[in-house]
């Protein structure tokens, strides 16, 4: 977990590096991956959430798609007077997470499915070839055009 200290003066100091880094390198450091923890330089109090919305906020501001629109808010909202508030999170998260895995498998398998060389024609009848001796334990024979009757001498 990254540790970073938020300061009064609102800039925030990554203890990793013993730097100051702004709201983009946070959000480079998630898009990365990266577990990060936000606290008050003094009072020790947890803003991780608070930076993190800060940062959505800010991608939204600069013209990427809303996740988080209208509708999904309000109903947020009304979630929080709910005694269903304490199942949702959990659930939510969880949601997201699988949603997350797939896509991370698409992207695999397109990125795989592009990046493969294609094989030559010959190439591919050689792999059909061998597949079937593997399957049939049978060498296929080649299909030959049959020569046509020989014509009888005039």
């Amino acid at each position: 977990m990254r540790l970073l200290k938020k300061y009064p003066n609102r800039r925030i100091y990554d203890t990793e590096t013993s730097s100051f880094v702004a709201l983009a390198d946070i959000r480079q450091m998630i898009i990365d991956r990266q577990s990060i923890r936000v606290v008050h330089s003094k009072s020790g109090e947890d803003l991780t959430r608070n930076v993190l919305m800060q940062i959505i906020t800010e991608m939204e501001a600069e013209g990427h798609a809303s996740l988080l629109t209208n509708r999904v808010l309000e109903e947020l909202i009304r979630f929080y007077g709910d005694k269903v508030v304490a199942m949702m999170g959990p659930y939510l998260e969880q949601q997201i997470l699988q949603s997350l895995a797939s896509q991370d498998r698409v992207r695999e398998y397109l990125s795989k499915a592009f990046t493969q060389p294609y094989p030559t024609p010959e190439q591919a009848i050689k792999q059909m070839i061998e597949q079937y001796q593997k399957i049939t334990g049978q060498v296929p024979q080649a299909s030959k055009p049959e020569d046509d009757e020989p014509e009888a001498d005039q």
